[in-house]
């Protein structure tokens, strides 16, 4: 059972191509309900387990987060990730507002979620009291686009790109005297003038609005100045959403964020999933 759980979520294997594995390779015949139900089984069986991934996710200082279009029955919905270096979480819901976030996190204060600079983040912030970290791969592929379209924007990247090197150079040890180094340079971009409005919105987005959310990275060696862990997660989900175009029900989507977030906490914590899956349910009984 857990090995099919694998095939399906661990590899994102389409159902087809797993009931013909184990036809040509273990000669046994199992029809695509059987899958569909053994996956709704194991999915139960981890209820527990996934909610005590919720409890580490809240408690966790550091966390990074993303989201990524879902289809539920043929209608929009949104996949979320939060995760850290040890556990990874998935949410399916109908909405992309900041209330999503929220409701799993509660009181973040101390706290810090690493993100890209969608709006929704700014009010996470105010209703969890969470401080922000803006992921700077974002930022310069932003500015490097931007730059694409406006000739004036190509010496915004430039310094950008400029000051995330410097940045990352301090190894999460600058010191206060180099982070204010870098905050000059991010004000005198600030201060700067621009004839296109577009290039001026993402101007007082990165260096006037999120200022304070560019550098904590420099001094704390749990921040990462990049939110490319929860890319590498979203982008699991994007393989299984191509080959599934979603989930036909909100059972199935419930299913699938259990499974899919058991599944990738395993492979953070370096352990064997189907090994791991076992464990789990073991544990359940005892």
């Amino acid at each position: 059972m857990l090995f099919i759980v694998f095939l399906k979520i661990g590899l994102a294997l389409p159902v087809e191509k797993i009931t013909f594995l184990l036809k040509t390779q273990y000669n046994l015949k199992i029809s695509k309900g059987e899958i569909i139900k053994i996956l709704k089984q194991v999915a139960k069986a981890f209820g527990p387990y996934y909610k005590e991934l919720k409890h580490k996710i809240k408690e966790a200082r550091v966390k990074h987060i993303d989201e990524t279009g879902w289809r539920i029955d043929g209608k929009n919905h949104w996949l979320w990730v939060l995760i850290n270096k040890e556990v990874a979480l998935y949410i399916i819901r109908k909405k992309r507002n900041y209330e999503v976030p929220a409701k799993v996190l509660g009181n973040q204060k101390g706290k810090v979620v690493i993100s890209d600079r969608l709006f929704t983040y700014n009010h996470l912030e105010k209703h969890t009291g969470c401080l922000q970290q803006k992921c700077w791969i974002h930022i310069l592929r932003d500015s490097k686009d931007l730059a694409k379209h406006y000739k004036e924007a190509k010496v915004i990247h430039r310094r950008l790109k400029s000051i995330y090197k410097q940045a990352k150079s301090y190894n999460h040890k600058a010191t206060d005297e180099e982070l204010n180094k870098l905050l000059k340079r991010i004000d005198k971009i600030a201060k700067m003038k621009f004839k296109h409005s577009e290039v001026r919105k993402f101007v007082k987005s990165v260096c006037i609005r999120h200022r304070e959310n560019l550098f904590r990275f420099t001094q704390d060696p749990e921040i990462d100045g990049d939110n490319n862990l929860a890319e590498r997660a979203i982008r699991k989900a994007v393989i299984i959403r191509k080959i599934s175009n979603g989930s036909r029900s909100k059972n199935g989507a419930k299913f699938l964020e259990i499974l899919l977030s058991v599944i990738e906490t395993l492979k953070l914590q370096g352990i064997n999933p189907i090994e791991g899956m076992k464990n789990i349910i073991e544990a359940s009984y005892e």
